[in-house]
C-alpha cells in the first residue's frame, strides 16, 4: 500500500501552478468516443474531444482509488500512448506525473486527447486491482467498462457532464443501469450527469442475456456474460435471486431507487473444477495451479444503483454453489442502496480520486450493510434463526475476536486510515467484526427503545432527513444515530466503535435471548470428519469437506472422494436452539458421492471439547427476551406487545 508521502505528489504540482483550472461556461468537458471494433494488441483507443479551457495549465488524472474498494488501483498503469492535440491538429506536449496524472501546458489550445486502454484482467490475477473493479477485453465477445480504468478527468472538473459514444460489434448488447440512446446498430450514446456518476455506473458489452423483475417500485435488471460458455443464464440467476429480493422487499417497506442493475460475469475456471473433482493429490495440484495462475479471485463491487460481479466458474458441477454465492452477496450489494447512497458523510459525498479524505464510518458503510444482508436472510426464511445466529454471525464474531486488534486500533481509527499497510491486513474485518458491531447496535437500539425501533427503522428515519442529496456530517454522524434512539446509545459507540474496550457479548446478547460464554469445556457430539479416522481437505471454493483417505476404524461408511457440506456438524448434530442432540441418537448425513446424493447414518457419541465464544438460543427466555428476539429477527413488528416479565 502506498504511504502518505506519495499522495502529496499532485499537491506539490498544484503549488507550482497556482492558476485555477476552469472551463468556459457552457463547454462540454467530457465528450468521449470509443471504438470497440478496433482492437490492437488487446487494447482499444479512447478519444476525448474537449476545448475552450480558461486555464493555461491542466492536470488530467486517472483514479488512484475509487469508492468502495479502499485499496490502491492506480488505473493509470493501464493507460498507454496518451497524446494531446491542439485545434490545428498539432501535438501538445504533456508531462507524466506519477502513475496516474498528466500535466498539460498550453491547455487553452486543446482540441483532443487520445490514449489506448489495456485490460486490467490480462495476465495473472495477482494484479493490484480487484477484478470486480477492473476492465476486461475479449475481442468480438466481451468488454467490461469499469470507468476508472477507462476514463480520465480534469482536476477540479469532476462535476461536468459526460457524454460517451461507443461503436461495438453489432451482435453484442450494452448492459447498464444508465439510460441508453442507440443511434444505429452497433452504436450507442450514454450520458452521465458528472464524472462521479460515470465511475459509479459499470457497463458490460456482451451477447444479450438479460432478465428483469420488480421489488416493490424498483425495477431490477440482470445482465449476464461468461468468458467462454455461450449458455444463457440470466433466467437461472433471476430464479436464484428472487428469494433474496423477496426477502429484501419483506424487510423494507420501500426502496429509494427506481431502477437497479446486477451485472454478472463468470470467468472460466474449469481447470480448478477438475482439480476439485479429483481429490487424489488435491493439495499438490492446487498448489501448482496457484503457482501458475495465482489465487482465483472473485466478488462484487457495489454502486449506488448497480453492482458488478466477477465470479470464478469451476464448471457445471458447481452451478448451485455459484448461485448461492450470488444470492448471498447480492443482498449485501443491493443494501448499499441505503448506505452510502442515502446515508454517508461528506468525505464519501465529495470523493477525490487521487487525494481522498477517508471516512471513519466503515462500521456503517460496510459493517451495517453486511449485517443487514444477513438478518434479511433470517427474516425472509433463507436462513433459520439457528443458522443466522449460531453459524453465520457466530463465525463473524469468532473471526473478529481472533483477528481484529481492538486494543491497538479502534474501528473508526482503522477506517480513517484504511490505506495504511497494517490496516490493509485487517480491512476484511469490516465484513466480520463490522457486521457484529451492526448486530449488537441493532440489539442495543431495540433494548433502549423498549422494542419501539430497530436499526433499520433508525436508518430509514435518517434517510428521510438526509437522503441522496444531502450528506451527513463526518464528525456528528454518530450523534445523529444517538439522537434518534436514546442518550445511552452514545456509550456503545464510544466504547466499542470509537474506543478500545472489549465487547460484553453476554450482556448484550442476553436481551434477545441468546446465551454466550467466552471460553468453556463441554461434552459435545463427535465431529463426523474432524474426530474420525480419515483425512479431509476443507475447500474454500464451495465450502465443503473432501474425504481424501479413510482409515480402517472409520465407523460411518465414508469413501475417498466423498463430499459433505462444511455446515453438516451444526446442521445435523444440534437442535434448533444450538443444543447437542442426545447421545446414542442416530442421525442422517447428506453426502455427495460420484456426483450423486447419498445418505449415511451416524450414532451420536459425546466427547469432551473446548469451545470459545459458545452461543445457544435460550430455551427458557423471558417474555421480554422472546419479544425482543422476535422484533430483532423481524417476526414481530417494533412497538407491538409490552415489556412484561
Amino acid at each position: 500500500m502506498c504511504p502518505l508521502y506519495k499522495r502529496l505528489q499532485s499537491l506539490t504540482l498544484l503549488l507550482l501552478f497556482t492558476s485555477t483550472v476552469l472551463l468556459a461556461k457552457g463547454s462540454n468537458a467530457y465528450d468521449y468516443h470509443i471504438d470497440l471494433n478496433d482492437i490492437q494488441d488487446n487494447r482499444y483507443q479512447v478519444v476525448l474531444s474537449c476545448e475552450d479551457f480558461a486555464s493555461d495549465t491542466l492536470m488530467f488524472h486517472f483514479p488512484w482509488i475509487i469508492p468502495g474498494t479502499y485499496s490502491e488501483a492506480n488505473y493509470g498503469k493501464f493507460i498507454h500512448d496518451l497524446e494531446v492535440y491542439g485545434k490545428g491538429g498539432e501535438p501538445i506536449a504533456t508531462q507524466k506525473q506519477g502513475k496516474n496524472s498528466y500535466l498539460i501546458p498550453g491547455a487553452k489550445d486543446i482540441k483532443r486527447i487520445t490514449y489506448w486502454v489495456a485490460a486490467t484482467w490480462d495476465g495473472k490475477r495477482r494484479k493490484t486491482i480487484w477484478p470486480m473493479a477492473g476492465t476486461g477485453i475479449i475481442e468480438d465477445h466481451l468488454f467490461i467498462i469499469n470507468a476508472g480504468g477507462v476514463f480520465g478527468y480534469f482536476e477540479g472538473e469532476e462535476l461536468n457532464p459526460v457524454k460517451m459514444t461507443y461503436d461495438y460489434p453489432k451482435h453484442l448488447y450494452a448492459m447498464t443501469v444508465l439510460d441508453q440512446q442507440p443511434s444505429s446498430p452497433g452504436r450507442v450514446t450514454i450520458h452521465t450527469k458528472d464524472y462521479h456518476e460515470l465511475i459509479d455506473s459499470p457497463i458490460m458489452f456482451a451477447p444479450p442475456d438479460t432478465a428483469s423483475f420488480r421489488i416493490q417500485d424498483t425495477e431490477v435488471l440482470i445482465g449476464f456474460a461468461h468468458e467462454s460458455d455461450e449458455t444463457e443464464r440470466a433466467g437461472e440467476l433471476l430464479e436464484a435471486l428472487e428469494p433474496s429480493m423477496e426477502a429484501i422487499g419483506s424487510y423494507l417497506d420501500s426502496l429509494p431507487a427506481e431502477k437497479y442493475a446486477y451485472l454478472i460475469y463468470y470467468a472460466n475456471e474449469y481447470e480448478l473444477g477438475r482439480i476439485l473433482d479429483n481429490p487424489r493429490f488435491i493439495g499438490l495440484k492446487f498448489a501448482w495451479y496457484l503457482l501458475r495462475n495465482g489465487m482465483p479471485m472473485g466478488g462484487a463491487l457495489e454502486h449506488n444503483k448497480s453492482s458488478f460481479y466477477y465470479l470464478p466458474d469451476p464448471g457445471s458441477g458447481y452451478t448451485e454453489m455459484i448461485h448461492k454465492t450470488v444470492e448471498d452477496i447480492a443482498i449485501h450489494e443491493f443494501m448499499h442502496i441505503l448506505t452510502p447512497l442515502n446515508l454517508r458523510s461528506q468525505y464519501v459525498d465529495h470523493w477525490d480520486y487521487n487525494e481522498p479524505q477517508l471516512s471513519k464510518h466503515l462500521w456503517l458503510y460496510e459493517g451495517v450493510t453486511e449485517y443487514m444482508s444477513k438478518i434479511i436472510q433470517a427474516n425472509g426464511g433463507i436462513e433459520s434463526p439457528k443458522e443466522f445466529i449460531l453459524s453465520t454471525m457466530y463465525k463473524k464474531l469468532r473471526s473478529g475476536e481472533k483477528n481484529y486488534p481492538f486494543s491497538e486500533v479502534s474501528f473508526t481509527e482503522m477506517s480513517a486510515n484504511v490505506l495504511d499497510k497494517q490496516n490493509q491486513k485487517i480491512y476484511v474485518q469490516v465484513y466480520e467484526r463490522g457486521a457484529v458491531l451492526g448486530m449488537l447496535l441493532d440489539i442495543e437500539i431495540i433494548r433502549l427503545t423498549n422494542g419501539e425501533k430497530r436499526l433499520i427503522d433508525v436508518m430509514l428515519e435518517l434517510i428521510d432527513e438526509y437522503g441522496q442529496k444531502r450528506a451527513m456530517d463526518e464528525v456528528t454522524l454518530v450523534d445523529a444515530f444517538v439522537e434518534k434512539v436514546h442518550p445511552d446509545l452514545k456509550s456503545f459507540f464510544q466504547n466499542y466503535v470509537e474506543g478500545h474496550e472489549a465487547i460484553p457479548y453476554a450482556d448484550i446478547l442476553k436481551h434477545v435471548g441468546v446465551s454466550y460464554v467466552a471460553d468453556t469445556t463441554l461434552l459435545l457430539p463427535r465431529h463426523p470428519t474432524k474426530d474420525n479416522d480419515l483425512k479431509t481437505a476443507l475447500m474454500a471454493v464451495g465450502d465443503f469437506y473432501v474425504i481424501k483417505k479413510v482409515g480402517k476404524d472409520e465407523p460411518i461408511g465414508f469413501k475417498a472422494g466423498d463430499r459433505l457440506k462444511h455446515r453438516v456438524y451444526s446442521d445435523v448434530y444440534f437442535d434448533d436452539f444450538g443444543d447437542p442432540l442426545p447421545e446414542g441418537m442416530v442421525v442422517t448425513l447428506p453426502v455427495e458421492r460420484d456426483g450423486q446424493d447419498i445418505f449415511l447414518q451416524d450414532s451420536i457419541r459425546y466427547i469432551e471439547k473446548s469451545r470459545e465464544h459458545y452461543m445457544t438460543i435460550m430455551r427458557d427466555a423471558s417474555p421480554s427476551q422472546e419479544r425482543f428476539f422476535n422484533i430483532w429477527l423481524g417476526f414481530e413488528d417494533p412497538g407491538s406487545g409490552s415489556d412484561e416479565e
